[in-house]
């Protein structure tokens, strides 16, 4: 009888420990997920290489319906900073690019963020932050979306007046469809106010430069890089997909190009990217360079700049481990047949002279 007693005293007991261990285990897992009201970005927001994971919920519906109008509309922003760590804030975003916008079915947008607080000084005064979005739900436009980032990485390598980047895992909450959840792959392109600020300049805003006044190394290394990764959706002479900086001592040194927008690339080699009919091409995946025309020596000197950063460049690529195999192949394939023709530098610069302006 007293056994008896005992077991069941035991076993009560035992039960209470747990319990009492199970809410104690409860309430530390919601102390270590916890929600913030501003990210200490004091890391380098654009030097991380790991994706950022974030969550926007917003009306998809309305949000394609409208994005011609050019206005901005509310979206709830979910950043997910770690395991333990995330932060809540009701944002604004807007639809942003030409032809994307008519062609996507989620346009790639501006994200205002002047409502998160962000404990950054070199973040303090942006406005907004471009955002790329896999704009179609097929696998193919999620493999663009990553092609395209690595453009970016590419010209990081060779030159430093370059935007950043960074990768996003992007959830979407569709309020406008009962809440439907989609996710993507996008990417954030670094502002070009903190570009400026970086490379310790100022953005030039005019439409009227003289080509005269920019810097001649500064176009032969981006024209080649152009030409490296097959873009004619660009122009030095016309201002298109350039932005201009200048640097220290630019009254007298000029100014400096720095390219973007890469889905037209034979590199991403996009399905609706058609070459120009004044282009002497059938297809962006041919080669033709759209820069100034230039002495040998000039040439010779940008084609050995970027043949110096031939194996960094195709490592990056080959460790970039969210691309799938198959086009991970075709892009080192295609800058392996640039850099096979790179290595007879003479023969190039024949290329060159035939076709830059």
């Amino acid at each position: 009888m007293l056994n008896s007693h005992i077991c069941r005293l035991s076993l009560l007991i035992l039960s209470v420990l747990l319990l009492s261990q199970e809410s104690l285990f409860s309430q530390i897992e919601l102390e270590h997920v916890r929600q913030v009201d501003t990210i200490d970005t004091s890391l380098d927001l654009f030097g991380e290489t790991k994706p950022m994971h974030i969550e926007l919920t917003l009306d998809l519906k309305k949000y394609q319906r409208e994005k011609f109008k050019g206005e901005y509309m509310p979206v709830h922003f979910h950043y997910y900073l770690n395991d333990t760590l995330q932060l809540e804030k009701d944002l604004q975003l807007k639809a942003r690019g030409d032809f994307r916008r008519s062609h996507c079915i989620l346009a790639p947008f501006w994200l205002d963020i002047r409502k998160i607080d962000l404990n950054n000084k070199e973040l303090q005064d942006i406005k907004r932050i471009k955002i790329v979005t896999h704009c179609k739900g097929s696998k193919a436009y999620e493999e663009y979306v990553l092609k395209e980032y690595l453009c970016y990485k590419i010209y990081n390598i060779i030159s430093p007046i370059s935007f950043r980047v960074r990768l996003v895992r992007m959830t979407y909450v569709d309020t406008g469809r009962k809440n439907k959840v989609t996710e993507g792959w996008a990417f954030m392109i670094e502002p070009e106010e903190m570009l400026a600020q970086r490379m310790n300049a100022v953005v030039v805003k005019r439409d009227d430069l003289s080509t005269r006044l920019l810097r001649p190394w500064e176009i032969d290394i981006l024209a080649l890089f152009q030409y490296m990764i097959g873009n004619v959706d660009y122009s030095v002479f016309g201002r298109h997909n350039l932005k201009f900086l200048g640097l220290p001592g630019y009254g007298s040194a000029g100014y400096t190009p720095v390219p973007y927008d890469f889905d037209y690339t034979g590199l991403v080699d996009t399905y609706y990217a058609i070459p120009s009919e004044n282009l002497s091409i059938h297809s962006v995946r041919e080669r033709l360079y759209l820069g100034p025309c230039r002495e040998d020596k000039a040439y010779q000197a940008a084609i050995e700049h970027i043949n110096l950063y031939r194996d960094e460049i195709l490592q990056m690529v080959n460790d970039f481990e969210y691309l799938d195999q198959k086009n991970k192949k075709n892009v080192i394939s295609y800058l392996e047949q640039y850099f096979k023709l790179a290595s007879y530098y003479k023969s190039l610069i024949v290329s060159l002279e035939r076709t830059c302006i």
